[in-house]
């Protein structure tokens, strides 16, 4: 499959992908989850879920709601602060910032979604850094990647990675709250 195809199919999952303007980057998105798909239990990424006890929420809605919340926020707080965000990092980050939720999540002999032994022995966001970096990413999106979640104990300093983290958890908050399970 060519850089093309594979954007074209993230796309259907993401359409916020079409807003990368470097098709190299989309492309290399594409790989990250194209692999982490081929790691995972399952033979679709629409059928990969958010968080166990939330066998109703796909980890699409809450990369997509993520994203989209984060880049209204850096509207906003721009609009009325003067501060300039990179909105190519913030969409390429959310796009990967939990992409290892692929593998994290499996159902057990009784149906329910899980965490898997992987997602037990490994620091979420680890793989998901691992897998961006093996597709060429830099420092800079692996350490986004991998202080995105209070697992951490590092913190991020860069401004993209601080908003998306808010929004990050006020998706999964609010998921968490009141969608029905």
């Amino acid at each position: 499959m060519d850089n093309q195809e594979k954007i074209k199919l993230m796309a259907k999952y993401f359409p916020i992908i079409l807003e990368l303007k470097d098709e190299k980057v989309a492309g290399m998105v594409a790989d990250v989850w194209l692999s982490m798909l081929e790691a995972s239990i399952w033979d679709d990424i629409s059928q990969a879920r958010f968080k166990e006890g939330y066998d109703n929420v796909s980890l699409i809605s809450h990369v997509n709601s993520a994203i989209e919340c984060a880049l209204a926020i850096a509207k906003i707080v721009g609009k009325y602060h003067d501060i300039s965000f990179d909105t190519q990092k913030i969409i390429t980050f959310g796009l990967l910032h939990d992409v290892d939720k692929m593998v994290e999540y499996v159902f057990d002999k009784d149906g329910n979604l899980v965490v898997s032994d992987l997602g037990k022995r490994i620091q979420h966001g680890c793989l998901s850094a691992m897998y961006a970096r093996d597709a060429g990413f830099d420092m800079d999106m692996i350490h986004l990647i991998l202080t995105h979640t209070s697992a951490s104990s590092i913190r991020t300093t860069d401004k993209e990675g601080i908003l998306f983290g808010h929004a990050d958890i006020c998706d999964w908050d609010l998921t968490c709250r009141f969608t029905e399970h």
